[in-house]
């Protein structure tokens, strides 16, 4: 899938959020349940519906195909969520975390851009 959001958290800041790539999955840990990442920003992440239950905090801990380390510390719950996802928001992750984070959106952006942009010079070579 070659998605990218923009999402306006409620610090007002905007933040962009990025589909992970099917061939290369975000697993995520909610609550010690695996679960797989449906979107990701730098503020927080969506997952299913039954991870976990809204209106909590979580530890949780996520690898990045793009980080060497694991990311993990607690997330918010939101419990305004879409019809099967959950709103996930990190607490408190430090400076490197949120660094590893930036740069994997960035990648993911990169390849929807060069995939969008190779399906529409297939599409006008036809």
């Amino acid at each position: 899938m070659n998605e990218i959001s923009v999402q306006g958290p409620a610090s007002g800041r905007t933040a962009y959020s990025v589909v992970p790539n099917p061939d290369e999955p975000v697993i995520l840990q909610l609550n010690g349940n695996l679960a797989r990442v449906l979107e990701v920003s730098a503020v927080g992440f969506s997952a299913p519906k039954d991870a976990a239950k809204p209106g909590r905090r979580y530890p949780f801990s996520v690898d990045l195909p793009t980080y060497k380390l694991p990311i993990s510390g607690y997330v918010d719950v939101l419990p305004d969520t879409k019809d099967n996802e959950l709103t996930c928001r990190f607490v408190d992750l430090s400076a490197d975390q949120i660094d590893a984070l930036h740069q994997y959106v960035l990648v993911r952006q990169k390849e929807a851009i060069r995939a969008l942009r190779a399906e529409g010079s297939l599409a006008s070579s036809s």
